[in-house]
C-alpha cells in the first residue's frame, strides 16, 4: 500500500512533533490533531524517513472520538525500533500496560528483544552471530521459566540449511527436541520441522516466501498437534503487507481443517485516510472482526 518512489525532506524539527494534540485539563490527547490533510501528497517510502523521525505516537479512539489508548515507539537513527509502550488512558492519564526493548551491538544488529506486561515477569529473546551471520537465538520465559534455544547452520550464502532447537523446563529434568530442515524452491523457504533426530518423524512443514528486509509476507503451515493427547492435523495460510515504520497495514490469517475446508478467517486492516505535507499518515482506520477504530498519529524527529 505504500506507494512509488519520491524523496522528501522531513523538516527537521527539535524534537517536535508533526501535529500538535491540544490537551485538555486532563491532559487528553485532542481526538482530532489540527494538522491540514494533504490530499495530493505523495506517500513517503522507508528511505524517506530513515535517520529523521526518532517516535512515532498512534492514538485509538473510541465511537465518540475520545483517546482510548496510546502505542508509543522510538526509533534510532536506522530506523531500528529502540523501545515500545502501549498504554491504556485512564482517569484522565495513560497507564502503560505493555512493553518492548531492543538492543543491537556494534554492527547494527539486534542481540536482545525484551517484552511483556508491565509489573509481570516477561520475555527475553536474545540473538548470537558468527561471522556475519545469526547462529542461534534463545527465549526464555520468566514466568513459566522456560528457556528455549535454536542452533541455525547456514550454507555459504547465509542461507539455512537445519536447525535444533530444545525447550528445556527449569522446575523439570523433561525437555522437548526438534528438528528441522531447509529447502528453497520458486523464492520460498521450505522448513520440515522432524520430532526426533533421525529425522524421520515430520510434524511440521511451513513454506515461507519473505520481503527484502526479511520479515514475512505469506506462509503456509501444515502439521499436527499433540496437545489434546491425539493427534490433530492442521493448516493455517497468513499473508501480511508491511507499511514504511513496520506496522502491518494488513495480517491475514486462514484456517482449514484435514479435508481442506475453511474453518476461521481472521483479517486486520490499517487504511491511512490522511497525510500531512511529507507525505506521512497522520489518520487512519483499523478494521478487525467487523470493528472499526479511528486512528491519529503523531511523530518527532531527530534534531
Amino acid at each position: 500500500m505504500i506507494t512509488k518512489t519520491l524523496r522528501f525532506t522531513l523538516l527537521a524539527l527539535t524534537a517536535t512533533v508533526v501535529f500538535s494534540s491540544c490537551k485538555g485539563k486532563n491532559d487528553t490527547p485532542s481526538p482530532s490533531p489540527n494538522v491540514p490533510n494533504v490530499p495530493n501528497v505523495k506517500h513517503a517510502e522507508r528511505k524517506d524517513v530513515i535517520g529523521k523521525v526518532e517516535q512515532m505516537t498512534v492514538y485509538k479512539h473510541d465511537k465518540k472520538g475520545q483517546v482510548v489508548s496510546s502505542s508509543v515507539v522510538t526509533y534510532d537513527r536506522l530506523l531500528r525500533p529502540l523501545t515500545g509502550t502501549y498504554s491504556a488512558f485512564k482517569e484522565g492519564k495513560f497507564v502503560p500496560s505493555e512493553y518492548n526493548n531492543y538492543v543491537y551491538d556494534s554492527e547494527g544488529r539486534l542481540v536482545i528483544h525484551k517484552h511483556g506486561e508491565v509489573g509481570f515477569p516477561g520475555f527475553e529473546e536474545r540473538y548470537t552471530y558468527y561471522n556475519g551471520l545469526l547462529v542461534s537465538y534463545e527465549e526464555y520465559s520468566e514466568s513459566a521459566g522456560r528457556n528455549t534455544k535454536t542452533v541455525l547452520y547456514t550454507n555459504d550464502k547465509g542461507k539455512r540449511v537445519s536447525s535444533y532447537t530444545v525447550e528445556q523446563d527449569e522446575r523439570s529434568t523433561e525437555k522437548t527436541e526438534m528438528y528441522s530442515s531447509f529447502a528453497y524452491k520458486d523464492g520460498k523457504e521450505i522448513e520440515t520441522v522432524y520430532s526426533d533426530k533421525a529425522r524421520t518423524k515430520i510434524v511440521k512443514v511451513a513454506e515461507t516466501i519473505y520481503d527484502d528486509l526479511g520479515r514475512i509476507i505469506q506462509q503456509e503451515t501444515r502439521g499436527t498437534n499433540m496437545y489434546s493427547g491425539k493427534p490433530e492435523k492442521y493448516h493455517y495460510h497468513s499473508e501480511t503487507k508491511y507499511g514504511i515504520f513496520g506496522e502491518e497495514l494488513s495480517a491475514l490469517f486462514d484456517s482449514y481443517d484435514e479435508k481442506g475446508t475453511a474453518t476461521m478467517r481472521d483479517l486486520d486492516v490499517l487504511t491511512y485516510t490522511k497525510y500531512n505535507d511529507q507525505g506521512l499518515p497522520i489518520e487512519g482506520i483499523e478494521t478487525s472482526d467487523g470493528r472499526q477504530e479511528k486512528t491519529t498519529i503523531e511523530y518527532k524527529f531527530f534534531k
